[in-house]
């Protein structure tokens, strides 16, 4: 097996350091660990959660923020050539239905990959080992979710002009989250087509029950053999029945079926096999026997696959009268949904009302990347804006789900008026050219209406205001670790990689919390990109989170987000909020801390009694001291949040060491 061209061997790899100790491969950002680190973060292979042919699935643990992964472990060393090719396909991957890869480790004995954890296993398990309830629309979700990914895979824009080939697609390859949301895995196969040109292999591989039959026969790599592939999973998501079962195949039993109605009927799930759902189960089985048909020129490309199963999804959605107007338009072949030329012309269009406001046009690219929503698409998702989840000063946001199952939030102006319109503006500027596991991702826009409509993805658990203000257990272990998280995406946001962004809000109710309550920024429309160390702006006034100096000077610094975060630290550990005295007076928090602390040099009387244990008293002193020097009066002595960021981790691991006896 030939190793690829772009690809770069072990011994060429240039690693830098983190902030862990953990060298990155500093082209894609993927880390590369050693025997002992693996160790550590599967706690000596305790737990594990799947083998195959190639080895075994340990779960783990990352680093001190307890990010959850999966590692993979080869159980031949000699498999060395065939390891660094699937490393050097999967680190180009990027795509939310493909599993993240995060690192690798190339020892004396071992060979392991470090991949981001998925939940809810895969969707082989989900199938056939489970008696879990699937409804029709959340397992046509699951199939666009992976033929979204395989068209991402076989589109010409990874690097040296090449496509993926992914070369194993079936059941056990596609893991589900939480949502049920398809990530496609396992890249042990796949291979670099260079100029998409298909190639030939006497080495052929694979899960034969879902193996094209040209591949196994004439050893050709082409990307319609993963459709052939992809035709199998298909079939067996709409039957919940194995594609082999003995002598039977249900390939065979589909295509003599085909085109007998009430033969077909009986090869579906009875679960999703009601009257409403039969049409669509019938389109359904159609495509994916077009899928599996022998000859492979008529065999549909994936992005053809992913498209009609969107409109069958969209069919799902609606009432009777549009799903068979959308039905209709699968038969002839053609629809608005299928245009490519009218979505890029809108796009283009769209993009129009940024384009006074961007500087630099890598922002404008950033925008024109993401995906477009039509204001029908939205009542789609939303349900025709049913659940409403969360109201601001500006907008209301509205829970909705894709069609492939990911669960998303939905952000409409609550006004027209021309300044509602540049904040919503500058907050997609803003939002675009952030990346980081602690800021909310930003997934498209709708720009059919006056006022920029936004799809963020969901943060499950609300906001950290509403955890602070309820009555929730809300122990000190979580608070430490959501304020070292989000101390690291605003260090994030101030550096020269995100081109130092002053935040401007910073406060708890724009701490997004996600399934596992882990922090999200959020909430850009105040934001601003800094030229130089400070720049001049409109003074919006946050009550109580506000750092005094910009209020007084109007001058935007990063430290005013350090001042606001400094108060964040201090309701987190206090579980209070700032209060009007008697005469109508504020008293916040940074005064009332500190008359506290100076009536017996200790913070004790303020912290929360939910976590003020006599060990842990050491911990809440050293963050209170640091939410001191936060709120200095004068920026020049605030910390960085660089700064923050360390000290609260060097408080994190003292607290850790004395907790173990250390």
């Amino acid at each position: 097996m030939e190793f690829p061209e772009d690809a770069r061997s072990p011994g060429e790899l240039t690693p830098d350091h983190d902030m862990e100790g953990w060298t990155v491969d500093s082209n894609h950002n993927i880390m590369t660990f050693t025997e002992d680190e693996i160790k550590t973060i599967t706690s000596n292979y305790s737990t594990l959660i799947g083998k195959g042919g190639f080895g075994e699935v340990y779960k783990g643990i990352l680093g001190e923020d307890y990010d959850l992964v999966a590692v993979k472990r080869y159980i031949r060393k000699e498999l060395r050539e065939e390891f660094m090719e699937e490393v050097g396909i999967h680190r180009q991957m990027s795509h939310k239905n493909v599993v993240k890869l995060i690192g690798y480790c190339i020892g004396e004995s071992t060979l392991t990959l470090v991949t981001e954890y998925v939940s809810k296993g895969n969707l082989d398990d989900i199938l056939h080992n489970s008696t879990i309830s699937i409804p029709l629309d959340i397992r046509l979700g699951i199939a666009i979710g992976c033929a979204e990914a395989l068209s991402y895979m076989h589109s010409m824009h990874l690097s040296s002009d090449s496509l993926v080939y992914h070369g194993d697609i079936k059941p056990a390859n596609i893991l589900l989250d939480e949502n049920l949301t398809a990530k496609v895995s396992d890249f042990g196969l796949a291979r670099l087509l260079l100029g998409g040109i298909t190639q030939y292999t006497r080495n052929v591989k694979g899960s034969i029950d879902y193996m094209d039959p040209i591949h196994l026969r004439e050893g050709r790599l082409t990307p319609r053999s993963d459709v052939y592939s992809f035709g199998a999973v298909l079939l067996e998501i709409i039957a919940r029945k194995r594609i082999k079962q003995g002598n039977s195949s249900l390939i065979s039993t589909f295509s003599n079926a085909c085109g007998k109605s009430e033969s077909l009927r009986k090869l579906f799930d009875a679960e999703i096999a009601c009257k409403a759902n039969m049409k669509i189960l019938e389109e359904i089985g159609k495509l994916a026997t077009e899928c599996l048909t022998l000859d492979i020129h008529k065999r549909p490309r994936i992005s053809d696959v992913a498209k009609r199963l969107l409109i069958l999804w969209k069919a799902l959605q609606g009432g009777q009268e549009k799903r068979e107007l959308l039905l209709r338009s699968q038969k002839v072949g053609s629809s608005s949904f299928n245009c490519t030329s009218s979505v890029g012309h809108r796009r283009k269009r769209s993009l129009g009302i940024f384009e006074t406001d961007v500087v630099d046009p890598e922002i404008l690219t950033k925008l024109g990347s993401m995906r477009f929503f039509t204001v029908a698409e939205l009542y789609e998702i939303t349900k025709n804006f049913s659940k409403l989840v969360g109201e601001g000063w500006l907008a209301e946001v509205y829970k909705g789900t894709l069609e492939d199952n990911t669960v998303v939030a939905v952000k409409k102006s609550l006004q027209l008026h021309e300044v509602h319109r540049y904040h919503f503006v500058n907050e997609a500027m803003i939002h675009a050219q952030l990346t980081h596991n602690n800021i909310i991702k930003l997934l498209g826009f709708c720009l059919e209406v006056d006022v920029p409509i936004f799809i963020y993805e969901y943060a499950a658990n609300g906001t950290l205001s509403d955890l602070l203000n309820g009555t929730k257990c809300f122990p000190l272990e979580l608070r430490l670790q959501i304020a070292i998280r989000t101390a690291k995406a605003l260090a994030y946001m101030h550096s020269s990689d995100s081109g130092c962004i002053r935040h401007g809000s910073v406060n708890p109710s724009n701490i997004l919390l996600d399934d596992g309550f882990m922090p999200k920024v959020s909430g850009f429309s105040l934001s601003r990109r800094l030229t130089k160390d400070y720049d001049s702006g409109p003074i919006v006034v946050y009550r109580h989170y506000s750092d005094p100096n910009f209020v007084q000077t109007g001058l935007l610094t990063v430290k005013s987000d350090v001042y606001s975060f400094g108060i964040v630290l201090f309701e987190l550990i206090t579980r209070k909020i700032s209060v009007y005295d008697e005469d109508c007076r504020v008293m916040d928090l940074v005064t009332r801390y500190n008359e506290a602390y100076h009536s017996d040099n200790r913070g004790v009387a303020m912290f929360d009694k939910d976590i003020k244990a006599t060990e842990d008293i050491i911990l809440l002193e050293g963050i209170g001291r640091l939410a001191t020097e936060c709120t200095k009066l004068e920026s020049d002595e605030r910390p960085t949040m660089k700064e923050v960021a360390e000290r609260l981790e060097m408080l994190r691991a003292s607290w850790n060491k004395a907790s173990q006896g250390g």
